[in-house]
């Protein structure tokens, strides 16, 4: 089975540890997601006995848009495993350009093609910042900024409609929030075209911000919801024309 290790549309925090003892209990793999929470949150993958995992690097990795996702395959099943997809990189002899598949010993066994030179450099620039700064005092730095995000939206949101979508407990969350609002979606076009703030929107009513510990600080967190505070109290999020795009 699969789950996310930080749920994209509630920002909460899926308990590893138990999960996984209750899937490998009854003899099954579990495939954890941490698109979301790579970078964010300490997986501690050996802590938590986890064997398989996927995410990306362009979040919280911070590696730029199209860089590199990632799979992790614990040496214990890197033998049983097969792959779908039977890629040039994966063949055990690379270079004899047979006519049968041979799947590579190890983890090498599990890649496909050679990934882009340029994306791999801004993964190895962002994870060397990850890892002299430590992961545990990141995710420090998310839940801060996580309860500095709930603080303002019961101060300055909660008074125009908006009601909190993700736990309050720092330890139940990762490294975003979800507020929901009647017209989240114009709310959210109107921050992006009028006040420089992207977030991201999803139906029916839900916008995520996050704070991206690295790179972003206490005052752009606050100066982001400044933002949206005079948007709804000035009303003029109602100004901007709907847009056709995949892009919320």
């Amino acid at each position: 089975m699969t789950l996310q290790a930080i749920n994209y549309r509630s920002g909460a925090r899926s308990e590893l540890a138990e999960i996984q003892a209750a899937v490998t209990a009854v003899g099954a793999h579990m495939l954890w997601d941490c698109s979301h929470a790579g970078g964010a949150i300490d997986l501690d993958f050996e802590g938590n006995k986890i064997k398989l995992a996927v995410g990306c690097t362009y979040k919280y990795g911070n590696s730029g848009p199209g860089s590199p996702a990632w799979l992790f395959v614990h040496t214990e099943l890197q033998d049983e495993l097969q792959v779908p997809i039977k890629g040039w990189f994966a063949q055990e002899d690379q270079f004899v350009m047979g006519p049968w598949f041979e799947k590579a010993r190890g983890i090498r066994g599990f890649q496909v093609a050679s990934p882009s030179i340029v994306g791999i450099r801004g993964v190895q620039a962002s994870y060397e910042m990850i890892q002299r700064a430590g992961i545990a005092e990141i995710e420090k730095k998310a839940a801060l900024g996580t309860e500095l995000m709930i603080q303002l939206v019961d101060a300055w949101l909660v008074p125009h409609g908006f009601t909190l979508g993700t736990p309050r407990e720092a330890s139940h969350r990762g490294g975003h929030i979800i507020i929901n609002h009647p017209e989240a979606a114009t709310i959210a076009l109107a921050l992006r075209q009028l006040v420089n703030v992207v977030p991201d929107y999803r139906q029916p009513d839900a916008i995520r911000l996050a704070i991206s510990p690295l790179p972003t600080s206490y005052v752009e967190v606050w100066d982001g919801f400044d933002r949206l505070r005079g948007l709804m109290e000035s009303g003029a999020y109602r100004e901007v024309a709907p847009q056709e795009t995949r892009v919320t």
